[in-house]
């Protein structure tokens, strides 16, 4: 048997990605193999693939948060899962992109029958995310003003999704193209290409945010400190400005500043996000919330956006839609 896998071969644009094949090896003690339905992408594949990711992985790499598949082979002494089970795996952002993945019982759960693959790989990070900065970080409630910079994509729509169930009052910057994938969720687009946010917020909501999640980083995140209320609170989960910029520096100093002020130039809390880190502080929680997302899933009460579905051996194109903006909610590799 064969396995197909992605490799990031050096650090570049999206050439540098190559589908390799290669034979299958049999799960190692403790291990078990997955057949992939579906894998998620996101833009901190764009950065490592870039080099620009803190500690980005040296080539070559596979890239890859979050799978759904089907166990295919169990090794030895694994006896929580059994062959033809369906279940999900999240990576410390490596190794996602494949046919088949091999993974430890830490980092996969069980995933129901009854949901769409590319749904539920949507729910694994993009959701998790979005569910933990709300409720677990910002700790958000009804009645609330939040900005969801970013919001017609992959995060940021499902943070439109759960601030809806959450009663808060969302206001969300997106290209005007996209400003129905906002608006449907009841939130107020903002067209950042056009419009100064910050003034806009200041007309629309003189008193302030109440919590604001960036993931651009750089000069949006000063910015977005003057839209806080005097109990507003500051949530970066990422600093996609660092794309197409050879030069990391101010990523990795805004984000040691902030780590250690853990407060805006105004005094408001302020708080980096990273699912991967708040995952080994509290992997309780991840589980919780994961398990959690996914019955909201199966009751229809939470319907991820699926922007794309491209075949795994397509996965530069993949993530051209990424970096050119030209998708809404999730991009899903889909399986062989």
């Amino acid at each position: 048997m064969l396995n197909t896998r992605v490799v990031v071969t050096q650090y570049g644009g999206s050439e540098v990605l190559n589908t390799i094949v290669e034979p299958l090896r049999m799960p190692q003690k403790g291990e078990l193999r997955i057949k992939v339905q579906s894998a998620g992408v996101a833009l901190a594949d764009i950065m490592r693939r870039e080099g620009v990711y803190p500690l980005s992985p040296t080539p070559p790499f596979t890239p890859g948060y979050d799978i759904v598949g089907v166990v295919d082979e169990l090794g030895e002494g694994m006896r929580q899962y059994s062959k033809g089970e369906r279940v999900g795996a999240f990576f410390d952002g490596t190794g996602g992109y494949s046919a088949y993945v091999y993974a430890t019982p830490k980092d996969i759960f069980p995933v129901p029958e009854s949901i769409d693959a590319a749904q539920a790989v949507a729910v694994i990070l993009n959701y998790v995310t979005a569910y933990q900065m709300l409720h677990r970080i910002a700790k958000v409630s009804e009645g609330e003003n939040i900005l969801i910079h970013g919001a017609s994509g992959g995060v940021g729509s499902a943070l439109l999704e759960l601030g809806k169930l959450a009663n808060v009052n969302m206001f969300g910057t997106a290209s005007l193209g996209k400003h129905s994938s906002v608006s449907q969720f009841g939130a107020t687009p903002i067209d950042y290409r056009n419009d100064d946010f910050v003034q806009v917020l200041d007309r629309l909501v003189p008193e302030g945010m109440d919590a604001v999640f960036d993931p651009v980083g750089g000069a949006n995140w000063q910015r977005s400190f003057q839209t806080l209320g005097k109990k507003g609170r500051f949530v970066g989960y990422g600093y996609t400005s660092v794309l197409g910029n050879a030069n990391r520096d101010n990523w990795v100093n805004d984000w040691s500043v902030l780590s250690e002020t853990k407060q805006t130039d105004k005094g408001n809390p302020a708080f980096l996000y990273s699912i991967t880190a708040l995952r080994k502080e509290n992997p309780d929680w991840f589980r919780e919330d994961v398990g959690l997302l996914f019955s909201l899933l199966e009751q229809g009460k939470i319907n991820p956006a699926i922007s794309h579905r491209i075949p795994l051996s397509e996965a530069a194109y993949a993530q051209q839609l990424l970096e050119k903006s030209l998708s809404i909610g999730k991009v899903v590799l889909i399986g062989l």
